[in-house]
Formats: structure tokens, C-alpha cells, sequence
């Protein structure tokens, strides 16, 4: 029987990387916005009309807020920042009650797309918006041609946790103030009055005329539930067409099916931890082994899904490959392993063979049966925004043939 052995070049080293995630520093470019505007009084804002007829607050904003937790789906357009301060982003989302997002963000010169349902939010983007983005993965080359994994943090905002319609009543229920007065205002030429709630710079504009219904929020810091920081906002809130809502499910639904197939996720920083192992047996079987570790600079959080591709090439006995994948949670390691057999036949007179090989390291953003999942999540939640009936969709000969 002839055995195999690891080429001379691969017995001292590991693997060779097929890729190499190159640092460049970037620095900002493109237009500003001047943050001015988000201070009371900034331009940009209302116009205040003189009057003396303010009303009382409280009838007026909780009628609003009601509304607002009632519907289907809101369109949110205009800006969001870190609490904190710094970089501005334009951004318009159309968020539904159940959570599931599809809109974009513009971040200097680069529009990067958003998708989000179950939870789970992709970005789109040019290898431009990923450069200062600070992520720097093994297949970090490979964003600008898939769809990417991204949190809340990341993004600067999570729309299924703050703008989804009751969630977002329920964080301006949290700054409503116990009393005080709604102040008229001429807002971009609608009629309107002009609510200042809890804290500095928190106030939202609803309708003069009746029903009341929110028109423009700006919040210093719009927490989502059970957090402790948000990120600043200045939002014209809106709420759809029925035909909208039904065409962001439809084009989320078609998302999910045809475009995640090479979705890879940007939430941790991952890395080989020290050498791969690659071990060649008599007969023709070849196996290598590889530990993946967490290496973000900063404290993250989550599941990530790791792969590694590996292939193994002999001149005389050609090329073979092998995939691995396995979950990687936020602070840790786990081991990828994968083997390949050239299945070579016992001999009287043995040879031996130089065996080389490469890995690749890759995330993926989300695996075939999740993806299904939330294709499902989707249909089921389509149905419900839209109060449709899944039996009544079903002809009368599907019915019999059911029954």
C-alpha cells in the first residue's frame, strides 16, 4: 500500500491562506451635516407660528401614540446618529408592526441597502461603505458582492427593535411628560403642533387636524426596550399605502429565497487560532484541523457561522476538497475539521506521494434550513400585517382534493 504524506513545504507550517483581509485606513469623505439642527431652536426644524392658542399635551399625544401602535407599518425618513455625537446618517426604512425592515442608509458617498425579518438584518453595500466600516474578516473582500450580517450597533440603528410601530409608541410613551402643552407650528406647510417631552432635546410633531396621528419625531436617544443607549433620531413618520406594505413583504420574501445563498455575517472579527493541523494516513486519507477564534477588538455579542474550505492537490492524483462548518459564539473558539481519501490501493511496491493544500476561512450570514425559516417567518407574518386569510387564498379544488 502506498503512502501519503504531507508535502515537505506544508510538514512545518500550516495551511496557506487563500485570502489576506488587507488594512487600509480611510478617512471620511463626502458631505457633512451640520448637527446644529438637532439643537433646540436649530435651523431645519419647524417654523414656529405665533399663537396663542397652545392646547393641552397629553389628549393630543396619546391619541397620536395610539394610532401609531395600531398600524400596519411606518415609513421613517431623515437622520440617525450616535447618541453621542458624531457622523450623521440619511436613512429611510419601512418598518411593519411584525419588525421586518427593507430600506437604506447613505453613509458619506455609499447607499447601503437594508433588509431585515426574524430578527435578522443584512446590508448590502459597495466595498467603498465596508472600507470604514472597521470589519476586517478573512473574506471581507467578498462583502461587496453579498448581501452581510450585521447588529444593531453596526448599523447605528435597529429598526425592528425601535421603529416597529408599537415598539416606537412605546419609547415616546416612555418621554411623554405628565402635563404641559402642544405648541401650534407650521411643519413643511402642515398644519400641526409641536410636543415637547422628557428631557433636553426630545419632542415629536403630531397633526393639528383630527384624528391626531405623529409626524416627525426628534429623540436625543430612543432606547428600545430593555437597553440601556439608542441612537439619536430626527424621523418624519408616515404611514403607508396598503399596496406599499404588501410590495415591502413581497420583495423581502423574494430577498430571502433568491439572494442569501452567499450572505457571510460581519458581527465578530474571526481568526485562525495558531496553525492548521494536516495529517496524511496510508492508503489515501488526508485530514486537517483548524481552531477559529473571536477576534474582535471590541466585546461582541452573538453566534456566527464559520466555515473552512480546504483542498488537497497531488500532480499524479489530483485535486480534492473538503468543508467544515461549525458556530462560533462571541468570545470563543471552536474547531473546524474536514478529510478527503484518494483511496489508494494496496502495493507490493510502495510509493510515496507529496500531498499540498490550502484553507479558507469564511462566515457564512445564515445556513439553508435558517434560510427557510425565515422565508416562513415572512408568508406568516405577511398574513397577519395584512389581515389575510391563508385558507381563503386556497381554490376550490385544492379544498377537495384536501378533504
Amino acid at each position: 500500500m502506498a503512502p501519503v504524506i504531507p508535502s515537505e513545504r506544508r510538514s512545518s507550517g500550516p495551511f496557506r491562506f487563500a485570502a489576506v483581509a488587507a488594512v487600509l485606513a480611510v478617512g471620511t469623505a463626502g458631505c457633512s451635516i451640520d448637527l446644529s439642527d438637532w439643537r433646540p431652536g436649530g435651523g431645519g426644524g419647524a417654523e414656529a407660528e405665533e399663537s396663542s392658542d397652545p392646547v393641552d399635551a397629553a389628549p393630543l399625544l396619546e391619541e397620536a401614540l395610539d394610532s401609531l401602535a395600531a398600524a400596519p407599518a411606518i415609513l421613517a425618513q431623515g437622520q440617525i446618529g450616535n447618541s453621542d455625537g458624531g457622523e450623521v446618517k440619511e436613512a429611510s426604512f419601512t418598518v411593519t408592526d411584525s419588525g421586518a425592515t427593507t430600506g437604506s442608509v447613505q453613509e458619506g458617498e455609499s447607499e447601503a441597502q437594508v433588509r431585515m425579518g426574524d430578527s435578522k438584518m443584512f446590508v448590502q453595500a459597495p466595498d467603498e461603505y465596508w472600507l470604514n466600516q472597521g470589519v476586517f474578516n478573512p473574506d471581507s473582500d467578498q462583502y461587496g458582492e453579498n448581501w452581510v450580517r450585521v447588529d444593531g450597533t453596526q448599523m447605528g440603528v435597529n429598526p425592528a427593535a425601535v421603529l416597529a410601530p408599537e415598539r416606537l409608541s412605546e419609547a415616546l410613551r416612555e418621554l411623554a411628560p405628565a402635563g404641559g402643552e402642544a405648541t401650534p407650528e407650521n411643519l413643511d406647510g402642515t398644519a400641526a403642533y409641536r410636543i415637547d417631552l422628557a428631557g433636553t432635546d426630545n419632542r415629536v410633531w403630531v397633526t393639528e387636524e383630527e384624528p391626531h396621528r405623529l409626524l416627525r419625531i426628534e429623540i436625543e436617544e430612543l432606547v428600545p426596550k430593555d437597553a440601556e443607549s439608542g441612537p439619536r433620531t430626527r424621523l418624519n413618520i408616515s404611514e403607508p399605502e396598503t399596496a406599499d406594505v404588501e410590495q415591502a413583504y413581497d420583495d423581502l420574501i423574494a430577498w430571502a429565497e433568491d439572494d442569501l445563498g452567499g450572505a457571510r455575517d460581519a458581527r465578530l472579527e474571526v481568526a485562525w487560532d495558531g496553525q492548521l493541523d494536516m495529517q496524511c494516513e496510508t492508503g489515501g486519507q488526508c485530514t486537517v484541523e483548524g481552531t477559529v477564534r473571536d477576534d474582535s477588538v471590541d466585546e461582541g455579542s452573538g453566534t456566527v457561522q464559520v466555515r473552512m474550505d480546504a483542498s488537497f492537490e497531488n500532480d499524479e492524483l489530483g485535486e480534492q476538497e473538503c468543508d467544515d462548518t461549525a458556530k462560533l459564539e462571541a468570545g470563543g473558539t471552536v474547531t473546524l475539521s474536514c478529510s478527503v481519501d484518494y483511496e489508494l490501493a494496496p502495493s507490493s511496491t510502495p510509493q510515496e506521494y507529496e500531498i499540498g493544500g490550502e484553507g479558507l476561512l469564511s462566515t457564512r450570514g445564515i445556513t439553508g434550513n435558517a434560510r427557510d425559516e425565515l422565508v416562513e417567518t415572512l408568508q406568516t407574518e405577511r398574513q397577519t400585517t395584512l389581515g389575510e386569510d391563508e385558507s381563503a387564498e386556497e381554490s376550490p379544488d385544492e379544498e377537495g382534493d384536501s378533504e
